[in-house]
């Protein structure tokens, strides 16, 4: 702690950050005792903390366990948080950094009113164009992007999806036998990627992952095009490899732990 923070702390505040501190996942609740030992807090201070912040429900006591664990405030103020943080703007700086160093398109899209909405898009230079926009609606089922949201669905929410829009014919590699697709579906999960190839436009891979929120939700989809004939030996491998680690770090940034 620097000069200004030891002018300005208050020792009380300091000390509740130490319990706030504890909670973990795995480790979401505490007695008394435990919580003294693991602070180093004199056991009146504690009590009198969590009392305080209890009454304003940023802790809840268990009776019959005699524990204590984090109250429905601190879940009310992350709500907060999360809405002031946008997909687009969190993700915009690595859709940046993906362009350049992927030489591709980049798109980022979210599941809205059951179809695939186009929020962002780095297009690349390249005499073959991906047909999106922002604002742009397609079908749920539409190219990595759509195939990775519905990826981490639930089978009765994809097969309302794929009723609701059957898959048509776009290429002649276009897949349009649901079980075709929920059998990749399954594969894109376990891989934690969706590829495709010639599906959506002929001439262009797509490779689509998810991204994810405070919740552990999936809420949006980052993806790259590339022309077919500009990839490489190593190509398919370092954009699926890139395109992962921007995802991981934006769902960070969205308060995925």
């Amino acid at each position: 702690m620097n000069g200004d923070q030891k002018k300005y702390s208050v020792r009380v505040l300091e000390k509740s950050v130490r319990i706030f501190d504890i909670f973990t996942y795995g480790d979401e609740s505490f007695t008394l005792s435990e919580i003294k030992k693991k602070t180093g807090l004199p056991k009146t201070t504690v009590f009198r903390i969590l009392k305080t912040f209890e009454s304003a429900g940023f802790f809840k006591y268990d009776p019959d366990q005699e524990k204590y664990s984090l109250g429905l405030r601190f879940l009310e103020l992350g709500g907060l948080v999360y809405s002031s943080l946008s997909v687009r703007k969190t993700a915009a700086s690595y859709m940046d950094a993906l362009s350049n160093s992927l030489k591709a398109t980049i798109l980022l899209g979210v599941m809205k009113d059951d179809q695939l909405l186009y929020i962002d898009k780095r297009e690349m230079d390249s005499i073959i164009r991906v047909t999106s926009h922002i604002g742009l609606k397609r079908p749920p089922y539409f190219g990595m992007l759509g195939m990775t949201l519905l990826a981490y669905m639930d089978n009765k929410e994809i097969s309302r999806l794929l009723r609701l829009y059957p898959p048509t014919k776009i290429t002649p590699k276009t897949i349009t036998d649901t079980r075709r697709i929920i059998k990749n579906l399954d594969k894109a999960k376990r891989a934690g990627y969706y590829m495709e190839q010639d599906e959506i436009v002929e001439g262009l891979l797509g490779i689509g992952v998810p991204i994810r929120d405070f919740s552990g939700n999936v809420v949006a989809a980052l993806g790259a095009t590339q022309p077919v004939f500009q990839i490489k030996e190593g190509t398919i491998e370092n954009t699926i490899q890139q395109l992962l680690e921007a995802s991981r770090s934006i769902s960070k940034e969205l308060g995925y732990t």
